[in-house]
């Protein structure tokens, strides 16, 4: 019985070789000891290996199929370590992401663009889904790492800033807004906000409660890119991110109510579990905090 795979990949590397000589300088070994190798193995196979000419040697009968087998086995071998190779150096690997509509839209997409030019070979797998539910997937190891507004309130992962979101409420470009003086004069308004199950609108609730201030929407969405839609045709005022309606305060379809209470700032984080992070998130995590 063989139990020393050793032995075989002397065999299988003299037999291609032809040649012991080739064989020990590839395996950076000397040659009396490629020789005492495969006099072990033909102990412990009964029979006799190679015939010895002045051209090299050359496989016996019996060892025919040995080294058949052998050609499988390290082929194998050989696809297992190219793979791994592959894997350290990302050429091949899937890279699983957990975020929001909104950080995919807003925040997401760029870095993924970046990082995709300089690991072209990577496939990636993201996962739309809410703050929480993108914890909850990077608890049971769904997602390899996840994009969340924070804060929230989570001792289990490491958490990362990646960009500070500054709130403010909007409205249409040419409503008019001049009787808002400040945060409880909105009471008076129609005010269009996210779900109540939202991150985005429990942050809001108790920014809010902190002036001791309810708000009472006409319509509550489930998407931001809605949410402000309706702004735009003068629905009603909203709570956004600057940072996530740039391009229509720059096209003057929406403004910014001139508050003087501000609002908490959050931010939109990276997070992982500190206990396994795939090689291809390390790199993605090291990637999104430099660029």
């Amino acid at each position: 019985m063989i139990n020393d795979l050793n032995l075989l990949n002397v065999f299988y590397q003299v037999a291609v070789l032809s040649s012991i000589s080739k064989a020990a300088e590839k395996l950076h070994v000397s040659q009396p000891a490629i020789s005492q190798h495969i006099k072990t193995l033909e102990r412990e196979t009964g029979f006799k290996l190679f015939i010895r000419s002045k051209k090299g040697v050359k496989l016996t009968s019996e060892s025919q199929e040995l080294f058949n087998y052998c050609k499988t086995i390290f082929k194998q071998i050989d696809s297992i370590n190219q793979t791994l190779q592959d894997f350290t150096t990302l050429d091949s690997g899937i890279l699983n992401i957990g975020a929001s509509d909104t950080i995919c839209k807003y925040y997401l997409i760029d870095k993924l663009k970046g990082f995709e030019k300089l690991y072209p070979k990577i496939k990636y797998r993201i996962t739309n889904c809410t703050t929480s539910e993108s914890l909850n997937l990077l608890k049971n190891r769904d997602v390899d790492i996840a994009f969340v507004h924070a804060p929230v309130q989570n001792n289990d992962f490491s958490f990362h800033e990646c960009l500070v979101l500054e709130d403010y409420f909007v409205c249409a470009y040419d409503f008019d807004c001049s009787k808002i003086k400040n945060l409880s004069d909105l009471t008076k308004y129609r005010t269009l906000l996210l779900e109540e199950s939202s991150y985005s609108r429990k942050f809001l609730d108790r920014n809010l409660a902190q002036y001791g201030v309810q708000l009472h929407p006409k319509f509550e969405l489930a998407s931001l890119d809605l949410l402000i839609e309706f702004c735009k045709k003068n629905m009603g005022i909203i709570c956004v991110s600057k940072q996530y309606i740039k391009q229509e305060l720059k096209n003057k379809e929406l403004k910014i109510i001139k508050i003087p209470e501000k609002l908490d700032t959050r931010t939109i984080s990276l997070a992982y579990d500190n206990d396994y992070v795939s090689n291809a998130a390390k790199k993605f995590i090291e990637y999104s905090l430099k660029h």
